[in-house]
């Protein structure tokens, strides 16, 4: 009986591009009906200066409207929440220096990390999104979440077939990036079939050979800090960042604190609840994206190869100039991306992920040897044989809550066991 009700509420919440997938590259368009519904490609090209994803044509199509008179308010984090953030991080890293070599002593600048308005003025649905905090300076657009038990299940056991097929040599990990809703789901709009929390501890009862990285109480403390866009799907690198953390202090590997990061930030962000779902008022206010490049990013070697590991061209791990988009870091989903650090501790992470993933890289380049990045939507390889092949001592599954339900997501991971 359970059924009925969850697809007339899909039907009912979503608009027909709802669900994003990925910040660039082709969906098929033999996909179902039904996948149509639970996701859409964000289609964005990226203008960079001298710098292109290889197999892509870059175009400055990413515009702003009627943000010339924007304002961005910044102001110093409360004592609450710095006493929050420190506590957290030193805990981690005592974790960390007591499950793996010490990491080499850097210097932390000073990181400024605003505070950001979460709450005030009124809530709606429009177009399938809430539009959380309308009439104020901060409106945020927030995708439905739509859980399925069901595939909770088959997603916790899919993950379990590939650490059962890799062996025990590989560690095998699952991280589950919750969406925005996670944080900041108004009180007067109804919560559909559960939450993002309550999918994950359903997952986690079904996992065999696997180690859950919960991430949600990691990144809950910083909810008043910049952690997701308020006009576009994905997080912002800062909520990556967070999450990354709380996987490196699991996997017992280095991991720099924030301030050794370069800091980079572009004003006039507008994503795809405005560009895709049409959320007008959002127009109104566009936000700042801000993004961290790790101090060793001269020193990575990043290879760019099609969706069967074949026809190798190398690049840079941020593409920059033009307008800035999510697409920063990566730059597409339709490739395999493998990046050679000077991280010198022979762990080799292969991420299985959708769009949430490409921004874990950054924060763990100063963690992994050798890290490959791979779209479970793109890759048409046996991916049992690939996990071997490149030698990887760690698997770590990416998918977000949103796409992590998609029957057609959970349809490829179980594909590229096979291929």
């Amino acid at each position: 009986m359970r059924k009925l009700p969850v697809i007339l509420a899909a039907l009912l919440t979503l608009s027909p591009l709802t669900c994003l997938t990925g910040c660039g590259g082709d969906e098929s368009t033999a996909d179902s009906m039904t996948a149509e519904l639970e996701t859409v490609t964000e289609t964005t090209s990226v203008t960079t200066s001298g710098t292109t994803a290889p197999g892509t044509t870059t175009s400055a199509s990413e515009t702003t409207e009627s943000a010339t008179d924007l304002q961005t308010t910044t102001a110093e984090l409360t004592s609450a929440v710095q006493s929050m953030t420190q506590t957290v991080s030193q805990a981690m890293q005592t974790q960390a220096q007591t499950q793996a070599p010490a990491a080499a002593s850097q210097p932390a600048a000073p990181v400024d990390i605003p505070t950001i308005q979460t709450t005030g003025g009124t809530n709606r649905i429009e177009n399938g999104i809430i539009v959380a905090n309308s009439g104020t300076d901060h409106p945020r657009a927030i995708e439905q979440f739509c859980g399925n038990y069901n595939s909770d299940e088959r997603y916790a056991k899919l993950v379990s077939s590939y650490a059962a097929a890799v062996g025990s040599n590989v560690h095998t990990w699952l991280m589950v990036p919750p969406t925005s809703q996670a944080f900041y789901q108004p009180d007067d709009i109804a919560i559909i079939n559960g939450s993002q929390q309550t999918h994950f501890d359903k997952m986690c009862e079904f996992l065999s050979g696997v180690t859950p990285v919960p991430v949600i109480d990691a990144i809950a403390p910083h909810k008043n800090e910049p952690i997701y866009s308020r006009t576009d799907y994905h997080w912002q690198p800062l909520g990556a960042y967070y999450a990354a953390e709380q996987f490196a202090a699991k996997a017992g590997v280095p991991f720099p604190q924030l301030g050794t990061y370069e800091k980079k930030t572009a004003d006039g962000y507008l994503g795809a609840f405005y560009r895709v779902n049409k959320i007008a008022e959002l127009a109104n206010y566009p936000e700042p994206f801000t993004y961290f490049k790790p101090a060793n990013n001269d020193s990575l070697t990043c290879t760019y190869y099609d969706t069967r590991f074949q026809n190798g061209q190398k690049s840079l791990l941020f593409f920059e100039g033009g307008a800035i988009t999510y697409c920063v870091f990566v730059g597409k989903d339709n490739c395999i991306l493998e990046v050679d650090t000077d991280t010198q501790n022979d762990r080799v992470l292969v991420i299985f992920k959708d769009s949430f993933g490409n921004a874990l890289v950054p924060f763990l380049t100063q963690s992994f040897s050798k890290i490959y990045l791979c779209d479970i939507r793109y890759f048409d390889i046996n991916a049992i044989s690939f996990i071997k092949n490149v030698g990887a001592t760690d698997l770590l599954f990416a998918v977000c809550t949103t796409n992590a339900m998609a029957t057609h997501n959970l349809n490829y991971i179980e594909q590229n066991m096979n291929k």
